[in-house]
């Protein structure tokens, strides 16, 4: 017995020597706490009467709440989470000879590599002890949330003590045992959200009402950003200013104000290149990147990578708004 758990505490140290040199923060459940995890997320949603796939034609809220292991590793006991700090990214898009640099939330930069890197740290350091892993695709807040890694904000984003929102979350699946300690709990909310209402205030769609921590998943301008659909009539032209995602909630978060400026420096793109990101045409851009090494590092670099299609749809979106802001949409639902 105590040689089992000697084995144990080796496993989990060579994993968290992995982990740590790289600026992970981690934590690890055990397997059979997916299904308690998928069952709060549709607990939330149901509270704030809202129902996986029902809210949006792409179903972002059943996605939310679904859990696959990986395949290949049926006897997966194991579930590592990890949180990795991540700079504001921006793209220098040229357009007829005009630069535009446009922000890329935190999160989209890192939305392959991250998970990836991940579970790659996490696959080496148990080589050695004949345990295999997987990335796997998780409901990765409430995991972390779970676990003790990360709190949820009024904003239902998870914050990560001494590193705010701005982060990569990732999940892996393991066949190793999880160590005696694992924690899993209630997930906890910070607690100064329960005064502070500037996200609240701020989001440009009322997707965050200030009344539940579940926020309106149909209302959420991110959500918006990354489905293939036309914008909503009712979605003003002078809100769009990510080229994904929408940073509002985040910006005016006293949560992420002690971190300073977290923001990379713009990744350039010329005319031929901004031409091709803007088009969504995914043979326009595999033709570049084919002919051009660095092209598909930098997009990678910066976040423009994530699903060409929407991507193009909302640069082409930003781009185009008027600078004074007099466009409008029509009234958003239940806004009178």
């Amino acid at each position: 017995m105590a040689d089992a758990a000697s084995t144990a505490d080796n496993v989990w140290k060579a994993v968290g020597e992995a982990l740590d040199g790289q600026g992970w923060r981690w934590r690890v459940v055990a397997v059979e706490r997916l299904s308690d995890a998928t069952a709060r997320v549709k607990e939330a949603l149901a509270e704030a009467g809202q129902t996986p796939g029902a809210a949006d034609s792409d179903g972002e809220l059943l996605e939310a709440a679904r859990a696959e292991l990986p395949e290949g590793l049926p006897g997966a006991r194991s579930i590592v989470v990890g949180a990795l700090a991540q700079p504001l990214t921006q793209a220098s898009l040229r357009v007829n000879g005009t630069e535009h640099v446009v922000p890329i939330s935190p999160h989209y930069a890192s939305y392959y590599k991250a998970p990836r890197h991940f579970s790659a740290l996490v696959s080496e350091a148990l080589v050695p002890f004949g345990y295999r892993s997987a990335e796997a695709r998780l409901p990765l807040k409430t995991l972390a949330a779970g676990s003790g890694l990360a709190l949820f904000g009024r904003n239902n984003i998870a914050y990560v003590p001494g590193l705010g929102s701005y982060l990569s979350l990732a999940a892996c699946a393991t066949e190793a045992a999880p160590p005696t300690d694992a924690q899993w709990g209630e997930p906890g909310l910070l607690t100064a959200c329960l005064r502070c209402f500037a996200c609240a205030r701020v989001c440009p769609t009322g997707a965050i009402t200030g009344e539940t921590f579940v926020i309106r998943h149909d209302l959420c301008l991110t959500m918006i950003n990354e489905s293939d659909e036309p914008f909503p009539a009712w979605v003003r032209p002078e809100w769009h200013t990510c080229a994904v995602g929408c940073l509002e909630c985040q910006r005016v978060c006293p949560q992420n104000w002690h971190l300073g400026p977290i923001v990379a420096e713009p990744v350039p793109f010329d005319e031929t290149e901004t031409a091709a990101i803007l088009s969504g045409d995914d043979a326009a851009l595999a033709g570049l990147a084919a002919s051009r090494d660095d092209f598909a590092p930098r997009r990678e670099a910066c976040g423009l990578d994530y699903e060409s299609g929407p991507m193009a749809r909302n640069l082409r979106a930003l781009l185009a708004r008027r600078d004074d802001g007099a466009a409008t949409g029509a009234a958003r639902p239940g806004q009178s």
